[in-house]
């Protein structure tokens, strides 16, 4: 048994949030090149490719959401102005990304990344910029609400209740009209390819953050809480499992992108409650493994703890030009070797930025 400070830095969080990084840097590197392994859809050979998928899925940005509600149950200071700020700059972050995902490739090589040229909509989709804007709107409410917690509960419950509804009722993809008006709708409600990460389902993953957060501070108790994450998430990823094979029904909280032909940001209700089993199981592992480790590994977690959204915003500074050399590649080796040296040059990049914002302090 363990107790924290409300102050403290939540071990099994960074360790969540380092893997976050590592699992996001090599699923985009993948999948700049994934077209071009030629045993990437049967085994053994998809292995790899299907442990790099899935890594790159829930949890990397399932957990990164997950964190973000964390966070804010932990940031005592912050206020409902800080967060709409903070959803200001996110806005803005969206089409910084955008450029180097879905312009600059075009610019270097139009023969092979047109594709901004046909779906200039392109430019307001994509990535987890607008949903995380629009979350950092909800917790200015949930700040300025802070001290009617019944209150925060319900809002929070409700809106829960009402995207597993929508996961019902809509079906993702089902706009057929004007492509911007698509995209735009996308924010909310999946309507086409470029909205990757739709207010529903995805509010499910900061919203239980944010409430994980509450409790394990109100709890105390470390070991208490991994037992009890366990515990849900064996049972949600059993249940869940056993529904979605026996009815045949898409995978895509367990296999995410090409392995099925489907993609993961689009998730229906019982992929949703597996892949909140899967955050669950992930925090009890990681509180094994910081167990184990005995605080070795907390210098270089905190860094990249702390610098997630430095991390994620300077990669795409190398994975974008990349594109153009990826598209060649055909091993799954050379693939992962080429990740590997973008995720160091990457945290090397921001320690530099980070060293130097500070000796100018």
């Amino acid at each position: 048994m363990s107790k924290y400070s409300s102050t403290k830095r939540v071990q099994e969080i960074e360790l969540m949030k380092g893997i976050a990084i590592i699992g996001m840097v090599f699923v985009h590197i993948l999948e700049g090149s994934i077209d071009y392994f030629t045993d990437a859809w049967t085994l053994p050979g998809s292995i790899p490719y299907t442990l790099i998928e899935f890594l790159g899925g829930i949890p990397a940005a399932g957990v990164f959401t997950f964190a973000m509600g964390w966070g804010v149950a932990f940031s005592d200071r912050a206020t409902p102005k800080s967060y709409l700020k903070r959803a200001l700059q996110l806005g803005l972050l969206l089409f910084y990304v955008n450029f180097f995902y879905a312009i600059l490739p075009g610019l270097i090589d139009p023969g092979h990344f047109g594709a901004f040229l046909d779906h200039p909509w392109a430019v307001i989709g994509f990535n987890i910029y607008s949903f995380a804007a629009l979350c950092m709107c909800f917790f200015a409410l949930m700040k300025k609400l802070q001290d009617k917690p019944y209150v925060r509960l319900g809002i929070c419950i409700t809106i829960i209740v009402a995207i597993l509804v929508t996961t019902i009722l809509v079906k993702p993809e089902s706009f057929s009209g004007n492509q911007w008006v698509a995209t735009i709708l996308g924010i909310f409600v999946r309507q086409n390819t470029y909205s990757w990460f739709p207010l529903v389902p995805w509010a499910t993953f900061p919203i239980m953050g944010y409430g994980a957060g509450i409790l394990y501070r109100k709890w105390n108790n470390r070991k208490k809480f991994a037992l009890t994450s366990l515990v849900i998430g064996v049972v949600l990823v059993t249940i869940s499992q056993l529904v979605i094979q026996l009815n045949d029904i898409r995978n895509a909280a367990m296999n995410p992108g090409w392995v099925e032909g489907i993609d993961y940001y689009a998730l229906t209700f019982w992929n949703i409650i597996c892949a909140v089993g899967i955050v669950c199981l992930e925090l009890s592992l990681a509180f094994g493994i910081m167990t184990l480790t005995k605080g070795k590994l907390n210098s270089v977690l905190s860094f990249m703890s702390y610098n997630v959204m430095n991390i994620f915003v300077a990669h795409w500074l190398f994975v974008s030009p990349l594109f153009v050399v990826l598209i060649k590649v055909t091993s799954i080796w050379s693939n992962a070797l080429i990740a590997l040296c973008v995720l160091i040059v990457t945290c090397l990049l921001v320690k530099f930025v980070t060293t130097l914002k500070k000796s100018k302090e």
